[in-house]
Parts: structure tokens; sequence; C-alpha cells
């Protein structure tokens, strides 16, 4: 938000330095981005918190720098806004007839009627005032919307009143498509501005041509209304609306400004227009709503805040605040907070309003004394040292939202496990919590590949959450996902490129001995299941074509899943942290390598099993060191080279080799070749 300084100054009167109101406004939360030297003026740059819309105007930003001001000391006054006691109905004409259907949607709706007025160019300070802030003028009328909203932060809206005939704010169930702003609208939860059947506006966010007012505009209405912050929200994301109206209306704004806002911006247009004022204020709201109390208690202060604060400046902060107190006891005391204050709902509010204005920098600095013996979780440690190794592999890593889009749940069905939904997501799309780490991947993936990246490792440390009966289950996950276009890679070669840096971190988290099985579920394909005692820690394999087109994703893409709830328990289970040492073998492993010509269904895990229950003792590892398919092949056949490391000082090879090709041509048909 962008400010004048002497604009500012309309509404407080202070002889504070500008360098130090600036200072002032950064420490009470309102932080000033920048500041420039204008010939006559500066123009102070703002980033108001987006829970603060009591200070989204000229005044509200000077009734928060007042309270400051005197807290520290300075000499400081607001000054008077103007009076509206000069606003009185002119003369009558005939009433429109207006009801409101909806209060929980609109809170308060306020109006009156000027007729005979003359629309042309803004008077030369009205026009200034819009220069100076970047805006263009557009006629006397209209420019008087946005100068009540800059200064009061209440939104107005002038249609002509002309095109008016029976006037209603409710929600209306249309059988067409309603245009307004070259935007089509279509819901029965929309709060609609009706004229008969016309639509005026969208309530609170946009108007309909037809009723803005023109150079022959001679009668207007004017609306002053609060609606309702979280109607606002919805209606304007939904249809991808935002503008100086929807921005106060969602943060929330003072109904008491209401009637006020209206009689100004009346007076100012009658004072420049020339026009006379043909209605009372006519205000529609429900029972007037009491103001929210809250017990706020001083133990509780000094516990989040670490500090004793006097007791006789928390009552100063809380008159500045125009919090009222209620009655007072030895443990806290009892406040009532004003209807601007939006954002002041609980004690903690409160007690960060006390902290603001007390200030965050005028707190006494103490040594903090840090114990030095402190112990480092050794599971945390473990994935730092896997997170470095992918690193070194080229991986980088992703953090994604632990929230799946609705259309996703179609690729997952489990008879053991559910989903889990969301009632209220802020976003009707993200409204189940994550079942797999997939899909986020799967986004990133496509982000980069739709800006021509032809090489992308990414992981993401994460959780999964699945219910099973009563109980919520959270599983700890590592997720890889792996594309790679270079040339020198074929598909079975990309693929036991990520298998292998996959069992690099199996072996680097001490898990030696495990088994391979093949493996397919809803999302992958052609994959390799790895099982510790019967328990399934990891998964990799390609990602399923159904699934990469729903990402727009034509490449092949490798994922791995690694349960690491599962890693933890065996780590933790072969004593991981401790060190261990080994005497170094002086002795260099014998190898013996076989080529085989067997059935493409037959695989290496079959081979590997029967090799090890045919020699335990002296058969130290097995290794697949190539894989051949070719049409020059007989029809079914595949080839494998297979390399065997046996033990120290184990002598007779020669015969074991011998053994096994001959329980291979037995056992699976093998050729040896």
């Amino acid at each position: 938000m962008k400010i004048y300084y002497n604009c500012l100054k309309q509404y407080i009167s202070t002889e504070v330095e500008i360098e130090k109101i600036c200072n002032i406004l950064t420490d009470i939360g309102i932080n000033v981005e920048n500041f420039f030297s204008l010939k006559k003026d500066y123009l102070i740059e703002l980033n108001i918190p987006p829970n603060r819309g009591d200070i989204i105007s000229y005044y509200g930003i000077a009734r928060d720098l007042n309270i400051a001001l005197k807290f520290r000391g300075f000499k400081s006054k607001m000054r008077k806004l103007p009076s509206v006691f000069l606003f009185k109905k002119d003369f009558d004409i005939k009433n429109i007839n207006f009801f409101i259907k909806n209060y929980k949607k609109c809170i308060r709706y306020t109006y009156t009627t000027i007729c005979n007025i003359n629309v042309f160019d803004s008077p030369k300070w009205l026009k200034n005032y819009f220069y100076y802030r970047g805006y263009n003028s557009i006629n006397n009328i209209l420019d008087i919307e946005h100068f009540i909203m800059s200064e009061l932060g209440q939104p107005i809206k002038i249609f002509d009143l002309d095109q008016i005939i029976n006037f209603s704010i409710k929600r209306e169930k249309f059988k067409k498509k309603i245009k307004i702003d070259k935007k089509n609208f279509l819901s029965e939860k929309d709060l609609i501005l009706l004229n008969n059947k016309n639509t005026i506006a969208l309530a609170g966010l946009l108007m309909n041509k037809d009723f803005i007012v023109n150079n022959n505009t001679k009668n207007i209405l004017i609306e002053s209304a609060y609606y309702s912050s979280e109607y606002i929200y919805k209606t304007a994301k939904k249809y991808h609306i935002k503008n100086d109206s929807s921005i106060r209306f969602e943060r929330g704004i003072d109904t008491n400004f209401s009637i006020y806002a209206l009689k100004r911006a009346a007076l100012l247009i009658k004072k420049i227009s020339g026009g006379k004022i043909t209605s009372d204020v006519i205000d529609l709201s429900p029972k007037k709503k009491n103001n929210i109390e809250i017990y706020l208690r001083y133990k509780i202060i000094k516990y989040i805040i670490g500090y004793n604060i006097n007791i006789k400046k928390i009552k100063k902060i809380l008159f500045l605040l125009e919090i009222y107190i209620l009655f007072e006891n030895i443990n806290g005391l009892k406040i009532k907070i004003p209807f601007y204050r939006k954002d002041i709902t609980r004690e903690i509010d409160v007690i960060e309003e006390i902290l603001r204005i007390y200030g965050y920098n005028n707190f006494i600095k103490k040594k903090i004394y840090i114990n030095k013996n402190y112990i480092i979780n050794n599971n945390l440690k473990i994935e730092n040292i896997i997170s470095n190794q992918l690193n070194s592999h080229g991986f980088y890593e992703t953090l994604n939202i632990s929230l799946n889009k609705k259309k996703y749940r179609k690729y997952y069905s489990n008879n053991r496990y559910n989903k889990i939904n969301i009632l209220n997501s802020y976003n009707k799309k993200l409204s189940i919590l994550r079942f797999s780490l997939l899909f986020g991947l799967l986004e990133n993936i496509s982000y980069n590949l739709n800006r021509n990246k032809n090489q992308i490792k990414l992981f993401e440390w994460g959780k999964k959450y699945l219910f099973l009966k009563k109980n919520i289950i959270e599983n700890n996950t590592l997720g890889l996902i792996f594309y790679d276009e270079k040339k020198k890679y074929d598909k079975y070669n990309l693929f036991f490129k990520f298998k292998g840096i996959i069992e690099q971190i199996i072996r680097r988290c001490g898990i030696i001995i495990y088994n391979q099985n093949f493996y397919e579920n809803n999302f992958l394909e052609n994959g390799l299941s790895f099982f510790y005692k019967k328990k399934i820690f990891c998964v990799v394999g390609y990602v399923k074509k159904q699934i990469l087109i729903e990402f727009e994703i034509s490449k092949k893409i490798l994922y791995a899943d690694i349960n690491w709830d599962i890693i933890n328990i065996i780590i933790n289970n072969n004593n991981y942290h401790k060190k261990i040492y080994k005497k170094k073998d002086n002795f260099n492993r014998d190898r013996r390598d076989i080529s085989l010509l067997i059935d493409k269904n037959i695989s290496f895990e079959e081979i590997k099993n029967l090799s090890f229950s045919l020699e335990k003792e002296n058969l130290k590892k097995i290794v697949l060191l190539d894989e051949y398919k070719s049409t020059n092949l007989p029809f079914g056949k595949k080839s494998y080279t297979i390399s065997f490391y046996f033990k120290k000082k184990t002598y007779n090879i020669e015969n074991i080799i011998h053994n096994l090709k001959k329980e291979f041509k037995k056992k699976i048909k093998a050729k040896i070749r």
C-alpha cells in the first residue's frame, strides 16, 4: 500500500520526523518497505499484515501510529474527522422498494439517494489526490467512491438511480448465465443485487455497466454496506476477482463507519455536483451484535512474552487501543474489544497487541546460556546423511503441500486402508490428506518438463496419511523421482542406474541382507519391491501411463517409495549408530562369470535364490552384470551375464561353478553360453 505523508498528516497532528515515523510503523508491525522524497511530500510504501483490515486506510494508519507515538512519549493527537452534521434530506422522491433476503452474507446495508447532480471532471484537489496515488480520475462522482475508501477503509458503491425500480439483495436461481463486466456468473450461492430480474451487481465485488454513473446520469443511489468476510473471500476466489473493495471486505471493516462514510460521501457529492439529498439514511441490519469479551490473565502474559511487563503499562496500552476494561481482579482483567478490531478474538491476540505496542526492541537484553551437551536425534542425522548422498547423485530436495487433489483419489484403491478427507478445506480441489508423495513430485516434474529441462532428479521427505479402522496412520516416507533424456541411457540401463542409487541408500542404512521381487500396484508397473523379513520397505518402478497422461507427461518416469518408518526400525535393531571396526581383508575375493540363455519369465531373484540354496558357505555375493534381449535370440529367450563372488580361501571354486551350471540346466532349463 502506498500513502503520502501530507495526506496522513490530515488525520494526525505530530512533530515527529518522517524517518522516526517509518521506524515506529515498522516496530508496530506495519512494515515500511521504502519511502521516497518528493518535491513537497514523501511517498511511503507499506506492507499491511493480512489480518489487519482496520489499517487499510489513511485514518486507520493514523490511529495505529497515534497509539504507538503516545505510548513512546511523543506529542501526538488525532485530528477530528470532517463533520457530517449538515447531512439532511432536502426533499422527498418516490421511495424505491428494497429488501434483503440473506443477513448472514449481507450483515449491514445502508443507502441514500441524491437527485439533480451534474457529472463532470473532478475538481483539482481531487484530481491531484488520485494523480499522486497512481490512479486515473474518472469523474466527480465515481472519484468520491475511491476517495472515501482510501480515507476511511469503507467501500461504497454509487448506482444510476434512474435504472432502478425494485431493488433487492438475495440469492436467485438463474436459468441462464448472468454477465457482469464481461464475466459469466451462475451459482445459487452468490449474493446478487437485483432490479426486478435484471442484475445490478455481484454484491460487494462487481457492478453491471448499465448501472454505472455516466455523463448523462442525473439521479444516484449511494450504497455503504458490510458483507461477510467469508462470503467475499470465497466468491472472489471462485471468480478470480481482486480489487480494492474485495481486499477490504475480506479482511473485515468497521460496521460503525457505514453511516458516517455514507453521509460523508453524500455531502461531498452534494458540494461538488450541486445535487440535492432526497432521502434519509436507510439502515437495514439485523440486531446489534455485542462486542467480544475476553478474560486476560497476567500469568499468561508473562508466560507468552517471557518478560514481566508492569501492570500499569498493560492498562495504558489497552486504553490507547480503545479496549475497555470491564472489571479487574488479582489474576487478570475482563476486557471488551472494539468492533473495528476484527482480528482480536482470543486472549493470545490481546497479548500480541500488548507486545506490539510495547515494542519488541524495548526489552532488556539478557545473556542466553545454551547447554552444549545435547543429543542429536540419530534418525534425523541419518536423514541428513542420505540427503547429502542423493545431492551427490544430482538430486534436488523439494517440499510439497501435504494435501492431494480430489481427482487423484481414482488412482488409489486399497481394501485395508482408507483415504482421509478434509471437510472444510480452504481449497475444494485440495480436499484429501496425501496418500502418496508421487502426485506432488509429478507436479514438479510436469512444471520442469514444460520449461525444457532434460534431466530431473528430485526427492522429498514427507508423510503419507491413511485411515485404518479408527486410527489415523502417519507414515514417514522418502520419495524419489527420476527422469533423464540423455541418449547414453536406454530403457533398461536407466532403470538399473536408478535401482543402483536406491541400493546404495539401503546399504548406507546398514541393511545388507534383503530380497527383491517383481512388483506392480495402482501407481507403478514393471517394478521391484525390496523386503526385509517379509516386510516391504521400498518399491521402485515406472509410473503408469494413465497417471502420466493426467499430468500431460509423455516421457517415462521412474519413482521410488521408501517406507522410512521400517528403515528406522531396522537401523535401531542393527545398532547403526554404533561404530564397528573390522580387520582389513588382504585377500582379493575370487570372481567367476556365467552367461545364461534362459526363458524371459525367469527373474534374476529366482537365479539368486537358487544359487544361495545350493552354496551358502562359500558364496559371498551375486550381481547381475548384463541383461540382453534381441530378435537375434530364440523366441521368448533372454541372456543374463551373472558375476559370482566367493569368500576368501575358497579352494573348490571350479567344482562349485560346475555344480551351479548343472543345476541351472536342470532347474530352469538354461543354456550355458
